[in-house]
């Protein structure tokens, strides 16, 4: 299931958010500690290059070593797929956990996935490439990547956790990629169409994009269902993108909306910036797609934290898409007073440490009772507090 190496052309930019409230069919979160009912695909296993399985801390680790022969064989390649559930309208998703940052391999998803084996599998792909840094929609043959639908680049932090969604519907094609605490606007996708497979299998892979290279990746909460709703149309790229911060002042804002199996009202496009109405926009339709532009009358410092919101109705009614951009607001720091009585009267208390990044303070412990509150011009809440050596830690939200 290989990918195709991106080259030098900058391809369209789609990020597409879907069911945000979908329900997913089938489950897994390998917590069990086993793979029963999948079926491994470790095509170079007779050749003495399989691919191993295990469940550290409930994650799904595949890894293998170099191709035994790759000038025969091919690069190595592994995943694991749910021949049991066939579907021709598919939603399959999985958080990828961990991958090796020391390899130069592709992870991800694979859907509709028929004739599984050695210089035979047929099917889609959408993964991403931990070198380059390029999300890709791939179309397998006969086990080889016979074109790339979209290719994109998103550079993923290998300290974070990620969740990859893969929709297919009709000829339409869509792999996005979000953070696993705000599953309703993605951070990145790519999106196309093509009608050679229309139904198969689904599961996860993960593939050498060199000949001397292995493999090493880790998923987690696996799902996949028949998309059975029509898909709405949606929201696609934003600019500047969700968690983005520029250099330069912003002086134009984008976001490009798509009609996927329902009808954009072009004349339903509202966007809000930093909560005010957002006027004089421009609004391109291109089939299937709409790109809307502003120019604010006052360019936006890249230094502030800046929140957009679009809003838009298709056939089945009003939605909306709210991101942010901008360097992040720091966090808020609480004041930690102290008494030797419940009642009063409170002092600051010099003592204690403060991290307001993290929002903690750090106690250092005395032999008398004293009592402590924490004031501010916002309501706090006392998150945790923990002992050790002679200190209390305290967080709070």
């Amino acid at each position: 299931m290989p990918c195709i190496p991106r080259d030098t052309r900058l391809l369209a930019l789609f990020v597409v958010a879907l069911g945000r409230s979908a329900v997913f069919g089938f489950t897994d979160n390998f917590d069990d500690g086993n793979d029963t009912g999948w079926t491994r695909y470790s095509p170079l296993a007779p050749f003495g290059g399989g691919a191993s399985y295990s469940y550290p801390s409930g994650a799904y680790h595949i890894e293998a070593p170099i191709s035994p022969v790759p000038e025969v064989l091919g690069p190595q390649r592994a995943g694991s797929v749910r021949a049991d559930q066939i579907y021709t309208r598919t939603r399959a998703a999985v958080d990828i956990t961990a991958w090796s940052t020391n390899m130069n391999q592709s992870v991800g998803l694979i859907a509709r996935v028929t004739d599984l084996g050695l210089g035979s599998t047929k099917g889609y792909t959408f993964n991403y490439n931990s070198f380059s840094g390029y999300f890709q929609l791939n179309l397998v043959l006969n086990e080889a990547a016979a074109k790339a639908i979209d290719e994109s680049p998103w550079k993923l932090d290998p300290s974070k956790n990620y969740r990859l969604v893969f929709t297919l519907v009709g000829s339409n094609i869509l792999g996005q990629a979000f953070a696993p605490d705000n599953l309703a606007v993605p951070l990145h996708s790519v999106f196309s169409q093509d009608d050679s497979y229309p139904s198969g299998s689904a599961g996860v892979f993960a593939y050498a994009l060199t000949a001397l290279g292995g493999i090493d990746a880790r998923f987690d909460t696996y799902e996949a269902s028949a998309a059975t709703e029509p898909v709405r149309a949606t929201a696609l790229s934003f600019s500047p993108h969700p968690g983005e911060s520029p250099v330069n002042p912003i002086d134009t804002l984008t976001v490009r909306l798509a009609d996927i199996e329902t009808t954009l009202n072009p004349g339903s496009i509202r966007l809000e910036v930093d909560g005010a109405p957002a006027t004089s926009l421009d609004i391109t339709p291109t089939p299937p797609t709409t790109l809307v532009t502003w120019m604010p009358p006052t360019v936006l410092d890249p230094s502030q934290s800046h929140t957009a919101k679009v809003t838009f109705s298709d056939g089945t009614g009003p939605q909306s898409f709210e991101w942010h951009f901008g360097a992040p607001a720091a966090p808020a720091a609480a004041t930690l007073v102290v008494a030797s009585r419940p009642e009063g009267p409170y002092a600051t208390d010099t003592t204690a440490i403060l991290d307001a990044a993290n929002r903690r303070f750090t106690i250092l412990l005395q032999p008398e009772p004293r009592y402590f509150r924490m004031q501010d011009t916002v309501a706090r809440t006392l998150k945790s507090m923990s002992l050790t050596g002679g200190k209390a830690v305290v967080t709070y939200e």
